[in-house]
This record gives C-alpha cells, sequence and structure tokens, in this order.
C-alpha cells in the first residue's frame, strides 16, 4: 500500500478541525482501549489560523515495541486503511481514513523521540505565529507546485520543515516542553 494520493489541496483554517479530532479521538480510544497510552491532535489542522490540508491528524502512543495488530484491527473496524511501517521512520505505523471528512492515524512509542517532536512541532507552531506563518506560505509553495501528488507535496516543503522541526526540539528542550 502507499500513502500517495492523486490530490492535494491546501485550505485555510477550518474550526471544525478540532471538533472531528475530538469525536474522532473519542472512537479511537474506544477501538483500542489500554493499547494507547495517550491520543493527541497534530499537524497543521491542530494550529488554530495555520492554512493545512483538510486532512486531521492524530497521533496514538504505544508502549514502545508493542505489536501494531492491536492497532491494525481495531482501527480497520473504524474504517481506516493500514499503510504499514513508516521507511523513512521506523517504528511510525500509518493508517488513513477518506471519506465525507479525512484522517490519518501515526502510532509511534509514548513518550518516544516521535510522539515528543510531533507534539513539540505542534506547541512552537501555537506559540511562535511568525513561524506558523513562514510555514504556511511554504505549504501553500509546495502544494501550487505539485497538486496532483502528496508525496511531491511532502518533498517541496521538507526542507523547511525539517529546520522547523530542528527549531521546535529546540525550543522545547529550553522550556521543559514535554518533561514527564
Amino acid at each position: 500500500m502507499s500513502a500517495e494520493e492523486d490530490w492535494v489541496e491546501v485550505v485555510p483554517h477550518d474550526d471544525r478541525w478540532v471538533l472531528l479530532y475530538r469525536n474522532e479521538a473519542a472512537e479511537i480510544h474506544s477501538a483500542l482501549g489500554g493499547y494507547a497510552l495517550g491520543i493527541e491532535h497534530f499537524g497543521s489542522t491542530a494550529v488554530p489560523g495555520l492554512v493545512a490540508k483538510p486532512i486531521v491528524d492524530i497521533l496514538a502512543g504505544v508502549r514502545e515495541g508493542s505489536d501494531p495488530r492491536p492497532a491494525i484491527d481495531g482501527l480497520e473496524r473504524l474504517g481506516y486503511e493500514y499503510l504499514g511501517e513508516d521507511g523513512r521512520r521506523p517504528g511510525r505505523y500509518f493508517w488513513r481514513k477518506r471519506g465525507m471528512d479525512a484522517f490519518n492515524v501515526s502510532v509511534v512509542p509514548h513518550c518516544g523521540e516521535l510522539w515528543e517532536s510531533n507534539i513539540a512541532f505542534r506547541d512552537f507552531l501555537r506559540t511562535h505565529p511568525d513561524w506558523a506563518e513562514r510555514y504556511g506560505q511554504a505549504k501553500l509553495s509546495a502544494g501550487a507546485a505539485s497538486a496532483t501528488s502528496m508525496l511531491g507535496y511532502q518533498d517541496g516543503k521538507r526542507e523547511f520543515v525539517d529546520t522547523l522541526r530542528t527549531a521546535a526540539v529546540a525550543w522545547a528542550g529550553e522550556h521543559g516542553v514535554n518533561e514527564r
């Protein structure tokens, strides 16, 4: 299975995204039970005012080294398509659900590097509007350049995302964000 999609649309922020997240997170929590140690809204739809693809990203944290089978089974019952382990980020398993509303779910080790860096990325953008504005511009440019390829869109903004992630993780470390 491939994460490739044949369209990319970057749209203005929609206040409904937080409600869609809350409703879907409750369904995911019910389907996964104690397997999920934490569920968070992350990605651009979790940052008020930021342009985004209209796909709500959900991060589910599980015990490190957990077999993904409980997530595969639970999310399949909710209509998710399992896309496998991310080849660029071992330990991240990926699902998507498309329909009237669209969702992506990433399952990663709870409080591990992937969990922490994604939460830092979201929180950094929420508290640094200048970075959020620059990221929005990078997203719009990447979307315009590759409107028919999700992977092309991701590649088009990768350099900025890498710089942003480095700044976010450093900020989180300096400010004690994500410390347990």
